[in-house]
């Protein structure tokens, strides 16, 4: 809770007792500066001592209902307990929330006097805020300044509600909120929004932190991508690191893309190549080679849940077989979501009715409810699944609305029992846990979805949701295709758009999805536009400016390779593939179409479990280690007698060229001549040939620069 003498100083010249009353306007701030309706508080999702208030304050209308029902003794306004219990004029567990000569004590009891009104006639009507001042960069350390909230009202009236208002900053480590709503540089260059709140409403400004000295901007190639990047580089005196060589950029365009490495030949052709526009000639090949379609498989799988606890078997191959052959024609993403919203029948026959069975028991509209928001809305929508979001404008009758979208299906068992057969049924209906009545089908934030009795309202809410103006589905889409790409999203999570929560670059996903809607929800031409930027190309070497830059895109980010990539890339370089008996149709681990199978490597390098929609980890760990160091898969596959070593050992090539090759399979470079001396004197005088360069093959496979992408 916030703390009485931060009350107090807030206070001390205001508020005043206003001629017309509002409650929602007036005493609603008091209570949520005071704390009195935060979680720990009478705000929780059942009150605190049978006294119950909204969120924050985020129903004015509710929390009137309760003061005026248990709070309030108009006879005696003095011996209200709205006015008592914050004063500790009697027990209150919470403590003294002010004192009772405040002026909001003042304010409190001139309101009970005065009867107590939600609504004065002629009394204006909190409408919204305004945060100043607008953006601007703190240059030095501990550099402060002040920040002013006003409320806007319905009769166009403002007021300064600065000291009324609740303050928070996303990063704390680049700007943090300190009393009297001053902010303060705290070190870490970057930018932080800060969110305020005032009367069950909220507001968020973004500003900016650099020690960094100033530096001549860096000039930026054409191309909206560019163009937004380094402008806001700029304003953080952040110089982009110099473009990655060929052979950075094949090696990562490669994984990124395809999940594969290029071969020691493909790395060849590319950087002896001439020509100035071989980038873009080589990310349109590679766009359309199988593997594509591959890797998007294995990452809407993972996003989607495609799991044999939940789909069995049958489920699971249904699928995947839907989602490979939806990439592979490069389906427009609107009628890929669309497919899954709407779709009906069996899932072992019909793939996109899997999107109904990601759990264990049979699913409910709630559940998929979930589902849509954080897959095709970008947004967490479960947080107001039993209260309103407390820090978005997200409430529980929101939710539901979006979960009786889904009310009419129904799941039924086929004559196989581990088959599910999706059906519709008119009449049913989601009810609301406080009301207990049917909630209206409503587009999400939005209007009642109309329909006729018996028609499919999935329908109508999938064209609402993949319509070209829709403010969620195509910022969503690119999101999550930037983030694939680059490592982190512009809004990251991908999954958790709020206003608390901006993007680092908002014109940049803004004009990211207006190209993506523009032309036809196709994922490829987006891709080919993030590819052939020169903030895709930059590389992974940090300079003095950017090496703690890890969300501006000054520099690539390494990447640990995804758990099946590095499998099939130590595969791939070692020439022995490898085999799954419970999926004779893969011959990558990518290509598994269930995450179910009991591989260790997969296991150790963290696949997704598709538990729940959420980013793969990426940590490093011990396990990692001791599996490069002496796991036996990857030693068997080192010494395996008809592995890619002895065919090289078989062929006549001096030790010069092994150690080439050696290092063009597995890091896509050639070697430096300092790392090929080394390596030329130790197999000189190795006794083994082949136990040196089996040695010499695992250091590359196990190092650093082979698990990462960078």
């Amino acid at each position: 809770m916030t703390s009485v003498l931060v009350i107090a100083l807030a206070f001390a010249a205001e508020p005043a007792v206003p001629a017309r009353w509002s409650f929602a306007s007036h005493i609603s701030p008091i209570l949520t500066f005071a704390g009195c309706n935060q979680a720990a508080c009478h705000g929780s999702p059942v009150g605190k001592n049978g006294f119950k208030l909204s969120l924050y304050g985020q129903h004015p209308e509710k929390d009137y209902a309760a003061i005026a029902e248990k709070r309030l003794d108009r006879a005696a306004p003095a011996r209200s307990l709205l006015y008592l219990k914050p004063t500790m004029g009697v027990a209150h567990g919470g403590g003294r929330r002010f004192a009772k000569e405040s002026p909001e004590a003042r304010v409190l009891l001139a309101w009970i006097e005065a009867g107590a009104p939600m609504m004065s006639a002629g009394a204006a009507v909190l409408k919204g805020l305004d945060v100043t001042p607008p953006y601007r960069v703190l240059r030095k350390p501990g550099e402060t300044m002040k920040l002013a909230v006003s409320a806007v009202y319905s009769d166009g009236t403002r007021e300064d509600v600065t000291a009324r208002s609740i303050f928070s900053s996303n990063d704390e480590a680049v700007l943090k909120v300190e009393s009297g709503a001053v902010a303060r540089a705290a070190g870490s260059v970057g930018e932080a929004a800060i969110t305020a709140r005032y009367g069950g409403l909220m507001q968020v400004a973004t500003y900016g932190a650099s020690t960094l000295a100033a530096v001549k901007a860096s000039a930026a190639p054409a191309g909206l991508v560019d163009r937004e990047v380094y402008a806001k580089l700029a304003q953080l005196n952040i110089v982009p690191s110099e473009p990655a060589g060929d052979e950075e950029f094949i090696r990562r365009l490669y994984l990124d893309v395809l999940g594969v490495l290029p071969t020691p030949g493909e790395v060849r052709i590319f950087v002896s190549s001439k020509e100035p526009a071989k980038r873009a000639w080589l990310i349109d090949q590679v766009l359309e080679r199988p593997e594509y379609a591959d890797l998007q498989t294995l990452l809407w799988a993972d996003r989607l849940r495609s799991d044999s606890r939940f789909h069995r078997v049958g489920g699971v191959r249904s699928y995947y077989k839907w989602l490979r052959e939806e990439f592979a024609a490069n389906r427009p993403l609107d009628k890929f979501a669309r497919s899954l919203l709407t779709a009906t029948g069996a899932n072992y026959t019909n793939g996109p009715a899997n999107y109904w069975g990601n759990y264990d028991k049979i699913s409910t509209p709630v559940e998929v409810a979930i589902q849509t928001g954080q897959l095709f809305l970008g947004v967490r929508a479960g947080c107001a699944q039993c209260h309103d979001h407390p820090f978005e404008k997200w409430t529980q009758d929101d939710f539901y609305s979006l979960a009786a979208v889904f009310s009419q299906v129904v799941e039924f068992h086929t004559k196989n029992v581990q088959e599910f057969d999706l059906r519709l049924s008119a009449n049913r209906a989601v009810l609301h846990p406080v009301s207990k009545q049917p909630v209206e089908p409503r587009y999400f934030g939005a209007g009642v979805i109309e329909t006729t009795p018996g028609e499919d309202r999935r329908v109508a809410f999938a064209k609402w949701l993949t319509a070209k103006e829709n403010p969620y589905f195509a910022r969503a889409m690119a999101n999550l295709i930037w983030r694939n790409l680059m490592g982190r999203g512009l809004i990251h999570p991908v999954d958790d758009r709020r206003d608390s929560n901006p993007a680092t670059h908002e014109a940049l996903l803004e004009a990211l999805a207006g190209e993506l809607a523009g032309h036809g929800f196709d994922q490829k031409h987006l891709m080919r536009l993030i590819l052939n930027s020169r903030t895709y190309q930059h590389s992974s070497k940090a300079n003095e400016t950017n090496k703690l830059d890890f969300k501006y895109y000054s520099r690539a980010y390494p990447k640990r390779l995804p758990a099946e990539v590095y499998m099939d890339a130590v595969a791939q370089v070692t020439g022995v593939p490898d085999t799954f008996a419970a999926w004779p149709e893969a011959k990558r681990s990518v290509q598994l179409p269930d995450n179910r199978m009991n591989l260790y490597v997969l296991e150790v390098f963290q696949r997704n479990t598709r538990l729940q929609i959420c980013d793969r980890e990426e940590d490093v760990t011990p396990s990692q280690g001791l599996n490069l160091i002496n796991g036996q898969d990857l030693q068997k596959k080192l010494a395996h007698a008809d592995g890619r070593l002895t065919q090289w050992l078989g062929s006549g090539k001096t030790d010069s060229e092994l150690i080439e090759e050696i290092y063009l399979a597995t890091l896509s470079r050639r070697p430096t001549a300092q790392e090929k001396d080394r390596m030329l004197t130790r197999a000189g005088a190795a006794k083994s040939r082949r136990e040196i360069f089996e040695d010499m093959l695992w250091a590359a496979l196990s190092s650093r620069e082979f698990v990462f992408n960078h």
